[in-house]
């Protein structure tokens, strides 16, 4: 896959099917517009491209309104990689692009390229503050020789698939009814930082991963999780998220319990893979209640999960 972050001198005369939207998250209504490209463009012979942004446009119009990203660029490029688009244009959102009315914007790709046909959601919307709908684009599509697909909303047992609604489940906790919707597990990868030890000291010892700043992160409690490492090697553990209330500890983590496994981790890449919540976070009034809870969740872990 040929990767561009910019629009302009792009030097590619082929014809093109695009498939045009911000995707945050790549979830799978976001997969069925790029699949549908995909197969659109194959069927023409053509080239498949998906248009979006490194950045999420509330960076720039209203920073204080900008939310969580589901899941980093890094990954939102290697995801759409991973589907088979020939090109991927991953343009920075930058004021240019936010004084842009929805006539500009077009004309911006249809110079550029060899535009032929575009996908987009049914939610979707371009240009300054964000006046372009579908059928605006359509109608531009008919002054400038392209086509447009727009494809429907998914329903997922009565609910409408869409980035917002899996921001807020992840949030709830309920990671297993967010990976629904987004066609695979919440994600969380980091590098392991020396704790303060006393999970090993307890008897549990964890892997401590910092939580990057800006990424979603499912609510403070216990999950049951797979985790892998740098070389793909799969393990069953239990993860908790939270400041450690019970030793007033402030500093908000992940720390990973990997069940049967007691190698020093520090300094490695780790993926974290939220299965399901087993409980949200606990206060205990003491070190032997915290015990047996952890024990109690492993237990639980390795019962219904493991």
């Amino acid at each position: 896959m040929k990767v561009f972050t910019q629009i302009e001198n792009v030097k590619h005369d082929a014809p093109v099917y695009m498939a045009l939207g911000t995707f945050d998250g790549i979830h799978i209504g976001h997969q069925a517009i790029i699949a549908r490209t995909l197969q659109q463009a194959k069927n023409k012979n053509c080239c498949s491209a998906v248009f979006t942004f490194s950045n999420h446009p509330l960076n720039v119009i209203d920073a204080d309104r900008r939310p969580p990203l589901i899941i980093t660029n890094h990954e939102k490029v290697k995801l759409i990689a991973e589907l088979g688009v020939d090109m991927l244009f991953n343009v920075p959102f930058t004021t240019e692009l936010l004084q842009l009315t929805p006539e500009k914007f077009i004309e911006k790709l249809v110079t550029n390229m060899n535009l032929q046909h575009v996908t987009v959601g049914a939610n979707f919307t371009y240009g300054y503050r964000g006046t372009g709908t579908p059928a605006l684009l359509t109608a531009a599509g008919a002054k400038h020789g392209f086509t447009v697909d727009v494809v429907s909303m998914i329903d997922v047992e009565g609910v409408i698939v869409s980035s917002t609604v899996i921001r807020q489940l992840v949030t709830d906790g309920a990671v297993k009814q967010a990976a629904n919707l987004l066609g695979r597990s919440i994600t969380i990868s980091g590098k392991v930082s020396k704790g303060d030890q006393r999970g090993r000291k307890l008897g549990f010892p964890t892997a401590n991963l910092a939580i990057v700043p800006g990424l979603l992160v499912p609510a403070d409690g216990v999950y049951a999780v797979y985790i892998y490492d740098e070389t793909g090697a799969k393990f069953n553990g239990v993860a908790n998220i939270g400041n450690n209330p019970t030793f007033t500890r402030q500093t908000h983590r992940i720390e990973v319990h990997i069940l049967d496994f007691d190698r020093i981790l520090y300094g490695k890449q780790l993926k974290i893979q939220f299965i399901d919540r087993i409980r949200g976070e606990i206060v205990f009034a003491n070190v032997e209640q915290l015990k047996e809870q952890m024990q109690a969740d492993i237990k639980f872990s390795r019962k219904h999960y493991f």
